[in-house]
């Protein structure tokens, strides 16, 4: 059944210079739209004439010029419906410029002509008597159609570069978009270059210095040296994690300085079990975490507690990030990690993820939303 909307769709599409459009839909449709546009010509010519003659037969101008304009638009509508069912859609776009034009303008010219000839012949003219007779009258016919082919054949050769802009553009945006992507992708595997080696060479170092005088502890820090290692060598080659992944990578962190830092570092990891198989991008809470016992704890004499915990809100997964140290403004190295966590967030999840610091009485809260996946 075909609505308002569907009705004015298969008008724009029979105006199209594009044919798989124009010739979507039931023929029929496109049959009445050519009546109708046809009539309407015959309507604008009977009224041209009557406005510049004086002794006019309003009803015998408005019947020849009816049969006349309905013989050819027809014509011309079952010449073009004719040449799409024996050469295909493909085949005429792959034209080339000549036989383009060719086709676009000699289809409305034969058209014409047949047109004319028909709606004459309907009328009781002996067409080729007059032919004979009165060959003024057919080579008036042909150069008037050779005018108006003309005429629209400009007409929709301007619309198909047109379309050919429009479609480049759109391909040259994707394209940016690409690219875009890629440059993100290339911060992102930066960033994991810069992170991997600083967690490295500091535990290394505090192992050393904890060989001799504390061989358990340095025991302790290499096994979850390598549970760090093994984490975070599995999230660098991944493009999306899970949020179990990460609290893993997480736990092994905390673990490891929690070795150095003691008693003056404690850690609360509050997740449900049923959002560890949430999808979130690889080594998104490291950072966040790390600035939070880089800038809040570790220069806080008591040291302190942080806190990862998640939760489900309308259709949203949130994580957060929480401490009760000293604080810290979201600047230097700390504002490059909350940057780079926040372009990552939006190029995998979408416009929709977020990243938000919000300075706390004692402390900071890191809070991540992005669509709940997985």
């Amino acid at each position: 059944m075909l609505d308002s909307a569907s009705i004015r769709a298969s008008w724009r599409a029979w105006w199209s210079t594009d044919w798989m459009l124009h010739w979507a839909g039931p023929s029929w449709l496109r049959l009445i739209w050519t009546v109708v546009f046809s009539s309407a010509v015959a309507a604008l010519l009977t009224l041209s004439s009557w406005a510049f003659a004086r002794h006019f037969d309003l009803w015998e101008a408005a019947r020849w010029n009816f049969v006349l304009a309905l013989c050819v638009g027809l014509s011309i509508h079952e010449l073009f419906a004719l040449a799409h069912a024996i050469l295909g859609v493909d085949r005429i776009h792959a034209f080339g410029r000549i036989w383009r034009v060719l086709f676009y303008a000699g289809t409305p010219i034969a058209g014409m002509v047949v047109g004319y000839a028909v709606g004459l012949s309907i009328m009781g003219v002996d067409v080729p008597r007059m032919v004979v007779e009165r060959p003024n009258v057919p080579l008036v016919v042909i150069v008037l159609s050779i005018v108006l082919s003309g005429f629209l054949y400009r007409y929709f050769s301007n619309k198909v570069r047109l379309a050919e802009l429009k479609a480049e553009q759109a391909r040259e945006r994707v394209r940016i978009s690409e690219l875009e992507r890629q440059t993100v992708a290339a911060r992102f595997s930066a960033l994991q270059a810069q992170i991997e080696p600083h967690f490295l060479f500091n535990t290394l170092a505090n192992v050393v210095s904890l060989i001799e005088a504390e061989p358990v502890q340095a025991r302790r820090m290499l096994e979850r040296l390598i549970e760090l290692l093994r984490a975070s060598l599995a999230a660098s080659r991944a493009q999306q994690g899970t949020l179990g992944q990460e609290l893993e990578l997480v736990a092994a962190y905390l673990e490891i300085l929690k070795v150095r830092m003691g008693e003056r570092l404690q850690y609360e990891l509050d997740v449900p079990e049923d959002l560890l198989a949430a999808r979130v991008p690889p080594l998104t809470l490291q950072p966040l975490v790390e600035n939070a016992i880089r800038h809040g704890l570790e220069p806080k004499v008591v040291g302190g507690t942080v806190r990862v915990g998640a939760s489900r809100f309308d259709g949203e997964l949130r994580i957060d990030v929480e401490d009760d140290g000293l604080g810290f403004a979201p600047t230097g190295s700390a504002g490059v990690g909350l940057t780079n966590v926040r372009e990552r967030l939006v190029s995998q999840c979408g416009p929709d993820a977020r990243l938000a610091v919000e300075e706390l009485a004692a402390g900071t809260s890191v809070r991540i939303a992005l669509p709940m996946r997985g």
